[in-house]
């Protein structure tokens, strides 16, 4: 089942991207035309490790958190191209891809169809899906550390309601957000007026705890908790250096490099089995991707990958490992950074 979404994935990104590529459905309140999410991130990669005003923050960086893991890893996708890989049943199948270029955002985008195929055979589902009051086309899904989040506008008290008559009880509440919990699903809902959160218990990590995950990501968004970006200038770098329109993942570390378990298969790979290949990023500190529709059957991805020092900089790993699959490729260098651009034909997702 994994490789028959993964495959019917890579045929929507190749052969169906017209409908992704801006175009606008009428919809009610759920917020799930279709849309290319932030336009407005920068092609400038900045150099070094030092704070950066330059570039745009994605519009849902500021529910994104700090934990005490020193390891930080988010993917995110526009509702738009979320609700087609989700909604389309005539995709033609492609291969696997060896890119990590494509291959990463591709698992991001089967992420978001993992979480909404939970949310919507949730209880919780009518509360989210009646008092959603997003902008057609504007409304984003992010997966972040163990918590699925859709971040758009939401009625908080109409969804408090509609929890509460579905079962759901109140774990936790301040003046910004709320926490609720289903005894008969284990699931967790967290609600602000700007997210919608939701987890579960993982049963391959017995010391996470969805409660606390779900409310320290509604508690940022709401202005409780301060977000990851502004405690950490670098990951701010980071953010700010990417592009963040059509699907995106970032994965980061406070320390100076990547510890090997982090870009390890059985590290990164996500509850549903589907795998992350980061290995190319070995010795760097953060690595941001982008997958971005460009037409019918052409799309461009890039990857911003920032290191400590000089010396730990690999131009040559990065330049032998992504692109692969590209019709062009270009690698450049500014100090510690190192920018990957490539753009693909329809051909790339084919047998």
């Amino acid at each position: 089942m994994t490789d028959i979404r993964r495959r019917n994935a890579l045929g929507l990104l190749a052969g169906g991207m017209a409908l992704l590529a801006g175009c606008s459905s009428s919809s009610g309140g759920n917020g799930n035309g279709n849309g290319t999410g932030n336009n407005n991130s920068t092609d400038t990669a900045d150099s070094g490790n030092t704070n950066s005003a330059a570039g745009t923050l994605p519009p849902y960086a500021s529910m994104l958190p700090t934990t005490d893991q020193p390891a930080h890893f988010y993917g995110a996708i526009d509702v738009g191209t979320m609700s087609t890989l989700l909604e389309d049943q005539g995709a033609e199948a492609g291969k696997e891809p060896t890119d990590p270029l494509v291959g990463n955002p591709v698992v991001v985008a089967l992420l978001s169809w993992f979480g909404i195929r939970q949310l919507r055979t949730s209880a919780g589902f009518n509360a989210y899906n009646e008092n959603n009051e997003t902008a057609n086309g504007e409304e984003q899904f992010v997966y972040a550390d163990g918590v699925y989040a859709l971040v758009g506008s939401y009625d908080r008290d109409g969804i408090a309601t509609d929890l509460e008559a579905a079962g759901y009880t109140l774990e936790t509440e301040s003046d910004g957000y709320a926490v609720y919990a289903d005894s008969g699903s284990d699931a967790v809902v967290g609600v602000s007026e700007t997210v919608y959160a939701y987890s579960y218990p993982n049963a391959a990590d017995s010391s996470f705890d969805p409660v606390a995950a779900v409310e320290r990501t509604v508690a940022t968004a709401a202005g409780d908790r301060t977000p990851k970006h502004e405690a950490d200038g670098d990951f701010e770098q980071l953010l700010r250096a990417g592009e963040n329109s059509g699907i995106a993942c970032c994965l980061y570390t406070a320390n100076d490099t990547f510890a090997p378990g982090t870009l390890s298969d059985d590290q990164t790979s996500t509850e549903n089995g589907l795998q992350f290949e980061f290995g190319a990023f070995e010795g760097a500190y953060g690595v941001h991707q982008n997958l971005s529709i460009t037409g019918s059957d052409t799309a461009t991805a890039r990857a911003t990958v920032s290191y400590s020092s000089d010396e730990l900089v690999d131009k040559g790993k990065l330049e032998s490992s992504l692109g692969t699959e590209a019709n062009t490729a270009t690698v450049n260098r500014a100090e510690t950074t190192v920018t990957v651009d490539a753009e693909y034909g329809g051909e790339f997702a084919r047998e």
